[in-house]
C-alpha cells in the first residue's frame, strides 16, 4: 500500500500509513526521551532533533518537521522502509504463539537511534525502571546537552561523548544515576577516544559486534543486544529482560531456562527477525503475563 505524503504550514501528513501505532512504538521500552501529550500524541527529542508526532487512524503528522528533516532523519528513525506485514506473515507461519503475540501489537516498529545516545541509555537502564530511566536521561541532557526551543517549550539534545567524558563522576551523579556514573564518564572517554558507528558495527558478525560493546564500562549481555537492535545494526539481537525470559520459558520452553540458553535458542528459531520477535513478545507479555 503506497503512503501519501502531503506538507504544509510546518505540519507534514503521512496517510495509509501500515503497522504503525505511535503509542505501542514509544511505550515498549526501547526509547527514553519521548513524552506523552494526549492520547497518541507525542514530543520526542532525538539526538539534536526535536518533533511532535500524532496520529489518527492511519494518518500520522509530523509537527514541526519539513520534507528534507523527515527523509534525512525521520524515515529512517521509525523504519518505514521496512515491510512489517510481511514480517508479521513471515513470524508467524507455523507458530500460534507469535501469531498471537504480534496480532496484539501489530503497529510496533523498532527504532533506528543515535548510537552512542542509545547504549548509554541502556547502561542507565540496568536495574532501573524506565520512569527513573527517563527522569536520568532528561536531566543529564539539561546539563551537558545544547538547549533547544520547540512549541515555546524548553528541550535539551542528548550530551555529545566530549561532554560526558570532560565531566566530573560526581557532577554526573547529581542526576541520580547512581553508581552508573562512573560507567556513563567511562564509556563517553573511550567512545570520545575511538569513535564507533553502527556501519562498524553492522561490518562484523553479531557476536563479534556484541563483544565490541562489551568492552564499555558497564555493558553486559542484554545492554549490548539492546544497544545493537535499536540502533538499528542488527535486527537479530534478542535481548532478554525479565518480562521476556517469563514469556520465553511460560509460552516456548516449559521449564526454567537460563537466559544464554534463551539467547541461543532464540537466534536459532527466529535467525534475523529476532528482533523483531522480542518486541512483539515484550509488549505482549507486559501486558498480558
Amino acid at each position: 500500500m503506497a503512503v501519501d505524503i502531503t506538507y504544509k504550514n510546518g505540519v507534514l501528513v503521512l496517510k495509509r500509513l501500515g503497522n504503525f501505532d505511535i503509542e505501542s512504538i514509544l511505550e515498549c521500552g526501547q526509547c527514553f526521551r519521548w513524552e506523552r501529550n494526549k492520547k497518541n500524541d507525542y514530543t520526542g527529542i532525538v539526538g539534536k532533533n526535536v518533533v511532535r508526532i500524532a496520529q489518527t487512524g492511519d494518518s500520522v503528522e509530523f509537527i514541526g518537521c519539513d520534507l528534507n528533516d523527515f527523509n534525512d532523519f525521520w524515515f529512517s528513525y521509525f523504519d518505514l522502509g521496512t515491510d512489517y506485514e510481511a514480517i508479521i506473515k513471515e513470524l508467524s507461519a507455523n507458530d500460534e504463539i507469535m501469531k498471537t503475540a504480534a496480532g496484539f501489537a501489530p503497529g510496533i516498529r523498532i527504532l533506528k537511534q543515535p548510537l552512542f545516545e542509545t547504549l548509554v541509555s541502556f547502561i542507565i537502564s540496568a536495574n532501573n525502571s524506565i520512569p527513573n530511566i527517563k527522569r536520568i536521561i532528561t536531566s543529564l541532557s539539561s546539563m551537558y546537552g545544547k538547549r533547544i526551543i520547540f512549541e515555546n517549550n524548553e528541550y535539551f539534545s542528548f550530551p555529545e561523548p566530549t561532554a560526558l567524558a570532560n565531566a566530573d563522576v560526581k557532577d554526573i551523579a547529581l542526576s541520580k544515576a547512581g553508581y552508573r556514573s562512573q560507567y556513563i564518564r567511562k564509556t563517553a572517554a573511550a567512545f570520545m577516544t575511538d569513535p564507533l558507528t553502527v556501519t562498524m558495527l553492522k561490518d562484523m558478525a553479531y557476536a563479534n559486534a556484541k563483544k565490541k560493546l562489551m568492552e564499555y564500562t558497564g555493558v553486559g549481555s542484554k545492554v549490548a543486544d539492546c544497544t545493537l537492535l535499536f540502533s538499528g545494526a542488527f535486527t537479530n539481537a534478542f535481548p532478554v529482560d525479565v518480562w521476556v525470559k517469563r514469556v520465553m520459558e511460560e509460552l516456548y520452553l516449559k521449564e526454567d531456562t537460563p537466559i544464554k540458553k534463551i539467547s541461543d535458542y532464540a537466534i536459532n528459531k527466529f535467525g534475523n527477525l529476532g528482533g523483531y520477535a522480542q518486541q512483539y513478545l515484550f509488549f505482549y507479555a507486559r501486558s498480558n503475563l
